[in-house]
């Protein structure tokens, strides 16, 4: 803390800081009591709305269309399974516009750890080689300083277990996916992922931070089981409710 003594306790200076100038909520805004949470209020996310994947579609976790949404019953994803954490609305939004605008950071350790345990629950882990992050483009990460997606990646690998495993890359920048009408969005990211020849033979999971349309996720997908990949589940923070056109304010690769 500036100006505070030498030899003053770290813990102690937060302490004062926090009684002087309280952190605030990046859901609701209202000032954090104590420390911990990361940056979001214990009342804000106890309040996520979390999805049931006894619910959700199996392969594109949509909610309430278990066990498969009519999508997936004509045309299976490149995907054994996926899981959502919740649904994209309210605060789950807010959580999402913070790590990838705001530069909450901090907010990846805690929905990580959401994450990893959905992963767990639906024995994602079981076999599992590597965790596999999707990779933003290069300009959206140094605009941001960092890839939320690699971020959650690293958290959920930590968790499980399982090692963190850039297989793949982007090869082409694209516009966001944000931008796109949810009928080219395929087209928009088609190609757009190269992976790596030591994707063959592994049991992956694929993280992303939020799902909205499927396109940018099943492309990654598509990339690691056309290099050979034995299997491949899909992992992601938040799903919106419905498929088709993005809602508004959706950062599907943002």
């Amino acid at each position: 803390m500036a100006g505070a003594p030498w030899g003053w306790p770290l813990k102690g200076g937060s302490a004062i800081l926090q009684l002087v100038l309280p952190s605030c909520c990046a859901v609701c805004g209202t000032p954090r009591r104590g420390v911990g949470g990361g940056g979001v209020c214990a009342a804000c996310w106890a309040a996520l709305p979390l999805l049931d994947p006894e619910t959700a579609c199996e392969t594109c976790a949509l909610p309430g269309a278990a066990p498969l949404c009519r999508t997936c019953a004509v045309t299976l994803p490149p995907v054994a399974r996926t899981i959502a954490v919740a649904r994209y609305e309210s605060s789950v939004r807010r959580v999402v516009h913070a790590l990838k605008f705001r530069g909450h950071d901090i907010l990846a350790s805690r929905c990580g750890a959401l994450m990893a345990a959905a992963a767990r629950s639906a024995r994602l882990h079981e076999s599992l080689s590597a965790v596999v992050p999707v990779p933003s483009t290069s300009q959206r990460n140094r605009d941001r300083g960092y890839d939320p997606a690699a971020l959650l990646a690293e958290e959920v690998g930590r968790r499980l277990g399982a090692p963190i495993r850039p297989l793949l890359s982007r090869v082409r920048e694209t516009p966001p996916q944000s931008r796109v009408p949810a009928s080219r969005r395929r087209d928009n990211v088609r190609g757009a992922f190269a992976a790596s020849a030591r994707a063959r033979g592994e049991s992956l999971l694929v993280v992303d931070d939020v799902m909205t349309t499927g396109a940018t996720a099943f492309e990654a997908a598509r990339a690691l089981r056309g290099a050979g990949a034995a299997a491949v589940a899909l992992l992601v923070l938040a799903r919106t409710p419905e498929a088709g056109p993005a809602p508004r304010g959706s950062t599907e690769d943002a």
